[in-house]
């Protein structure tokens, strides 16, 4: 990929090295399956062969249903992706009627298949309930399963001499506890695959609304700037001095991009966050690109980093909705102290009070004010923002300097 400062000139390579790894040709997976379906096929060809070489002995049905239902087994273990719910279910029938319409005779050749074909229906049966999906999990599911149970009546009911109801009912239940077994480690692995799947969205989610929160709290304060410095040239500033606030509010903004972009990289060395100590700096910045008095009060001591720079968020969104909404103030008095357990911090000014949309926007939930207040209350605190009579408005915070545990 190219950094901040490449360029690609005329007759310069081009780097694609990179390309293949994000974007994986549509050929190479095609490739990359063609061994697969060769092996897979090679296999079950081998079984239709041992099939066919079974059958004078123990006749087409026994050798068919075992071969079907190994021809199942195959196909998923290959092809993962398949229709699990649709492969089994198939096998699971084809299981069935090969036990309603076997008539014997049941004999040591007979239970050798017998046994293949129960192992590789209770593997199936494992397979379709942790892969498919609900619904055909369950019919596929519930297919198998008696089909595993009913299994035993193969050689309980046309071995020589017959066996007794007792053992007949002895050889169904312990195959069905396996099928029960195969059930049971299936949900759980399905379980374990669903919170997996869950705490990865999770963590994805929760990475691009840090990513989102960092753009709206630090990249638009900056072109807020830029834009309230381009619009006091338009109307007979001093452009000159616009113009480096302008470039110096950019710079600023690509430095807060960089930091955010490096908060997606795993190795490497990555920047502290924000912190109050860069709060007086801010603080001089807002002051410059306004008209409004700006007050600071600040006697915080050395607070956690994370309150540190939830506070330094707090405010920096703070100042940005003063321009963004009370162009017209005239003061702004920001306090940052430590009283005893707790960091208050509380932003005032003295502009319009006609920003019901904040308010809003701190029931909906988002950025903005409602990240800021997720923050606070995530560390313990409180958060409040309101009109403050009939001109001006708050934002203030309580955030305990000890973590609550």
């Amino acid at each position: 990929m190219f950094g901040h400062g490449d360029k690609l000139r005329r007759g310069d390579p081009v780097r694609a090295s990179a390309v293949p790894q994000i974007f994986p040709a549509g050929g190479s997976a095609e490739r990359q399956s063609h061994p697969r379906i060769l092996v897979a096929g090679a296999v079950i060809a081998v079984l239709a062969l041992a099939a066919v070489a079974g059958m004078p002995g123990v006749g087409p049905v026994v050798t068919g249903s075992a071969w079907l239902t190994g021809a199942a087994l195959v196909l998923l273990l290959a092809f993962p992706a398949a229709r699990p719910g649709a492969v089994v279910g198939v096998a699971a029938a084809g299981s069935l009627v090969a036990t309603l319409v076997y008539r014997g005779p049941a004999d040591n050749r007979t239970a050798g298949w017998w046994l293949v074909e129960t192992v590789a229906a209770t593997v199936l049966l494992h397979l379709v309930v942790r892969r498919a999906g609900t619904r055909p999990a369950a019919i596929a599911g519930v297919m198998t399963a008696v089909a595993v149970t009913a299994l035993p009546l193969r050689l309980t009911l046309h071995v020589v001499p017959s066996a007794s109801a007792w053992g007949a009912l002895v050889g169904c239940l312990l195959c069905g506890f396996g099928a029960t077994a195969a059930v049971g480690t299936g949900l759980y692995l399905r379980f374990l695959d669903a919170r997996r799947s869950r705490s990865v969205a999770e963590a994805r989610r929760a990475q691009r609304l840090d990513l989102a929160r960092d753009l709206h709290d630090f990249v638009a304060h900056e072109v807020s700037a830029m834009i309230v410095q381009a619009q006091a040239a338009q109307i007979g500033g001093d452009a000159e001095a616009a113009l480096r606030r302008i470039e110096a509010a950019g710079m600023r903004a690509m430095a807060s991009l960089d930091r955010t972009v490096h908060m997606l990289h795993d190795d490497g060395p990555r920047d502290g966050p924000y912190c109050l100590d860069e709060l007086p700096a801010l603080v001089d910045r807002f002051r410059e690109s306004g008209a409004a008095r700006v007050r600071l009060t600040m006697e915080a001591g050395t607070p956690p980093p994370e309150v540190s720079a939830t506070a330094y968020r707090l405010v920096v969104e703070a100042l940005t909705n003063v321009r963004r909404h009370a162009p017209d103030a005239t003061t702004v008095d920001i306090a940052v102290t430590a009283t005893g357990p707790d960091l208050r911090v509380t932003v005032t000014d003295d502009g319009r009070t006609g920003r019901t949309s904040l308010l809003r926007e701190r029931h909906r939930g988002g950025l903005g004010l409602p990240g800021i207040a997720e923050r606070v209350e995530a560390l313990g605190g409180l958060f409040g923002a309101s009109p403050t009579g009939d001109r001006g408005w708050r934002v203030t915070a309580k955030i305990p300097l000890r973590s609550s545990s």
